[in-house]
C-alpha cells in the first residue's frame, strides 16, 4: 500500500485517541518529488499541520555536495509550490507552517553552516511558530 494510506491511518488513530492532539508532518528531501502522494496523504490524515522542507542556501553547500545542490533545491521549490494550492490559506483543512519562506529569508551568516541544516536559533524560531499556532492565548 502507498504511504498515504498507511501513514494517514496510523496518524488518524493517534489523534482520535487523544482529543487535543495534532500531528506535525512533512516530507524530507530524500522522499523526492511525490506531490500527488503527499496531497493524498494530507486529504486522508486528520488534524495535521504540514511543515515543508527548508530552503537551501546553495552558496554554503560543501564542495563535495555542491554538484547536486541546484537540482535538489529546484526539487524542494517544485514540491513546495505544487503543494501550496492544497494548504492553508487556500485549503483551511490543511494548516501549515511555512518554514520554506522563513528559512529563505534567513540570510545572516549564522543561519546555516552548510546550506541545508539550520542553526539552533532558526530551529527555535520554527518551534515558536508551532507553539503560536497550537496554543490559545488566555487573558486573565
Amino acid at each position: 500500500k502507498p504511504f498515504s494510506s498507511l501513514c494517514s491511518r496510523c496518524i488518524n488513530r493517534m489523534v482520535e485517541e487523544h482529543d487535543n492532539s495534532v500531528a506535525v508532518v512533512g516530507a524530507g528531501i530524500h522522499f523526492g518529488n511525490r506531490v500527488e502522494e503527499i496531497n493524498k496523504f494530507l486529504d486522508l490524515a486528520n488534524r495535521t499541520i504540514y511543515v515543508p522542507m527548508p530552503h537551501s542556501q546553495i552558496e554554503k553547500v560543501p564542495p563535495k555536495y555542491k554538484a547536486n545542490a541546484p537540482e535538489k533545491n529546484a526539487m524542494k521549490e517544485e514540491v513546495y509550490t505544487a503543494l501550496l494550492p492544497n494548504l492553508a490559506p487556500q485549503n483551511t483543512q490543511h494548516p501549515f507552517l511555512d518554514v520554506y519562506q522563513l528559512t529563505r529569508s534567513c540570510t545572516m551568516q549564522n543561519c546555516s553552516s552548510d546550506g541545508g541544516h539550520y542553526s539552533r536559533f532558526v530551529n527555535r524560531w520554527k518551534a515558536q511558530l508551532l507553539l503560536n499556532t497550537l496554543c490559545e492565548v488566555v487573558h486573565h
